[in-house]
């Protein structure tokens, strides 16, 4: 239960970035190799998550709200864990507030933790869009 209660804290601070700051500072909850997927897009290692949100803040302004819940430890042991959760994303360029009140995308997102120096860090992320307005434009390249 205590792991599972950190990795929810760790998934929700993450969003916290994105959602509240530039999301820039994203990296540093993965690994240095990690892989981020959103779709069928891949980004490798700390570089290339940066430039994923240096990208996102590149567009201008924009409102988010990533709702993480249903956390669940698939598998553990003292240094590795994987967790799948769901993202509902409310999402909209512009200047708050916004009229969307209907989720952006309902997503899986499934993680693949490692224990590194004493922090749980993210290896590997992949986000796999369950529900989706067919006219979505998300902040960040999914193909």
């Amino acid at each position: 239960m205590a792991l599972t209660t950190h990795l929810l804290t760790l998934a929700t601070a993450l969003w916290f970035e994105v959602d509240h700051t530039d999301g820039t500072g994203v990296s540093a909850f993965f690994t240095a190799d990690a892989e981020l997927r959103f779709g069928t897009r891949s980004f490798h290692g700390s570089r290339e998550i940066d430039h994923v949100y240096a990208s996102r803040t590149a567009r201008g302004p924009r409102v988010s709200r990533h709702l993480v819940t249903n956390l669940h430890v698939t598998s553990a042991d003292t240094t590795h864990a994987t967790a799948v959760s769901n993202l509902l994303l409310f999402a909209e360029d512009g200047e708050p507030p916004r009229s969307t009140v209907t989720p952006a995308v309902v997503s899986d997102v499934v993680d693949d933790f490692v224990l590194r120096d004493g922090s749980w860090l993210i290896r590997s992320r992949h986000i796999t869009t369950l529900f989706a307005p067919p006219d979505i434009q998300l902040a960040v390249p999914t193909h």
